[in-house]
């Protein structure tokens, strides 16, 4: 079983809980207010994902990060603590994604391991992804190598590990953070402890990312549905993995990454993601986004 050599969860809407995080920008940060929103996001559905007061937000081009407010979805609120808007990746139309944000990045409470849904730059669909300290027994491993019977049971089975990706350029900074798969930066860099979970801190400043894709063939990948106006009878039967379920699966992946570090028994599931055999592309990952 060879390794590479390459590089908070979801909280009940009763019980809403926002971390308020700062990053240093190249853009001016204004008051995320419903005055400064509005005019900035252009779309009333994203505005009403964005639960609480205050918090800021920034635009750089077509970019917009909000911090300090949480992102609410059809199941529940994220204690997000950093929300992207990306004008690139986002699929135009009618759907199901209307309102979505682009990225969002959280630390999940129960594993205490950092969380990312990020939208594909091209196809419009979701992924999640989650990062593992160094001390993990997974670190460093290529998701293809990972053991079937390990306990990870996700959607589509994993298709991305690598470890972070490098940091933004002095120009254009938003943009590259909308689309990079790191924790948040500025963060410091131990993973804190949680109060059920073992003691530990890493020294690396680097995650190792576990991730997977809502691309396959049982899914509905935005821009295909908008290309075809009158779709085959056999994509009828796809299924548009929105937010909500796309940050369900991220929270159930950190919980079985952090059950295989503690050595314990998967955690059951209450809903369960299509079966990987139904994809007759499955057998290899993706590669990064």
């Amino acid at each position: 079983m060879a390794k590479t050599t390459t590089s908070k969860a979801l909280v009940p809407a009763g019980r809403r809980k926002t971390t308020v995080m700062r990053k240093a920008a190249t853009v001016a940060v204004a008051p995320a207010t419903d005055g400064t929103l509005l005019p900035i996001l252009g779309s009333d559905l994203a505005v009403a994902k964005l639960i609480g007061d205050g918090g800021d937000v920034m635009r750089e081009g077509g970019v917009v990060l909000v911090t300090g407010r949480a992102y609410a979805t059809r199941a529940g609120v994220v204690p997000a603590e950093e929300i992207f808007y990306d004008q690139a990746p986002r699929p135009g139309g009618k759907g199901p994604w209307l309102g979505e944000a682009d990225k969002v990045s959280w630390r999940d409470e129960a594993s205490g391991y950092d969380c990312i849904m990020l939208r594909d730059t091209d196809d419009g669909f979701l992924s999640g992804y989650v990062g593992i300290p160094h001390n993990h027994p997974l670190w460093g491993w290529d998701n293809g190598a990972v053991p079937s019977d390990i306990g990870i049971e996700v959607h589509g089975g994993l298709t991305y590990s690598r470890l972070c990706e490098e940091g933004p350029s002095p120009a254009r900074r938003l943009a590259v953070e909308a689309r990079r798969i790191c924790h948040v930066t500025l963060r410091p860099a131990a993973y804190h402890p949680v109060a059920h979970a073992t003691d530990h801190r890493v020294e690396d400043p680097h995650a190792w990312w576990f991730g997977f894709s809502c691309d396959h063939a049982y899914d509905l990948i935005p821009r295909h549905a908008q290309i075809s106006s009158r779709p085959k009878s056999s994509e009828l039967a796809r299924t548009y993995r929105d937010d909500a379920y796309v940050v369900r699966e991220t929270v159930a992946l950190a919980a079985q990454l952090r059950a295989i570090a503690e050595g314990d028994a998967a955690p059951q599931r209450d809903d369960q993601p299509p079966p990987i055999g139904l994809d007759p592309r499955r057998g290899g990952g993706r590669g990064r986004l």
